[in-house]
């Protein structure tokens, strides 16, 4: 009886040969397995590419908002005057700069007319501009917002048979409170406080409420 080994070589008896068919099989294997790799992190980036602009969507679904409100407000420490009740409106011009962060012009006028006399002044009237960021936060059913702004301010009224008016810089701070009506409508209500620079009366409040339209 005879006794055959087969060297390590293979079938063929040549050196080397299974060797390099082993290291082959092993490149293909790992070949197929980058390949494999690639097409994941292909999908993953474009998976996420999809998912991109309903993630910005849903902080912000509009760019641009209008308000029209009116309200009442009056100022603390003017003699006469200090009524807080006198009738103003407001129209409100918004933009969305980043996620729940809006820069908001508030241009108005507050009549000063409830009180015989605002300090000097009868028949006096207030008309500002406002310009600041808000900082709004999602709630249960409706969103609430801070806000802090810089302002131009117009004071004017009859004094002794004259016109007089007076201007100054000022700073306004204010909380709002917005209900969605439906995707483009809205009720929007806030609350504000002044600091001007005036001779009668320096500290006024404001009181708003009405429908805001985004788009």
């Amino acid at each position: 009886m005879k006794l055959y080994s087969q060297q390590p070589g293979g079938p063929g008896g040549e050196p080397g040969s299974g060797t390099v068919a082993i290291e082959t099989a092993s490149a293909a294997k790992e070949g197929i397995l980058t390949q494999h790799h690639r097409l994941l992190w292909r999908l993953l980036l474009i998976g996420a590419l999809l998912l991109l602009p309903g993630a910005a969507g849903a902080q912000e679904l509009y760019t641009y908002s209008v308000g029209l409100l009116g309200g009442i407000g009056g100022s603390f420490d003017a003699n006469p005057g200090g009524s807080l009740t006198n009738q103003s409106f407001q129209l409100n011009l918004g933009m969305v700069t980043e996620p729940h962060t809006h820069l908001i012009l508030r241009v108005g006028k507050l009549a000063l007319d409830k009180d015989s006399l605002f300090g000097s002044l009868s028949n006096a009237k207030l008309d500002y501009l406002t310009i600041g960021g808000e900082y709004r936060a999602r709630q249960a059913f409706w969103d609430s917002g801070l806000y802090l702004a810089l302002g131009g301010y117009r004071l004017y009224g009859d004094q002794s048979g004259r016109d007089r008016q007076e201007t100054s810089v000022g700073l306004a701070v204010g909380a709002t409170g917005e209900l969605p009506i439906t995707r483009h409508l809205a009720v929007l209500a806030e609350i504000s406080g002044h600091y001007i620079h005036f001779r009668d009366a320096q500290f006024f409040a404001m009181g708003h409420a009405g429908f805001t339209v985004h788009f």
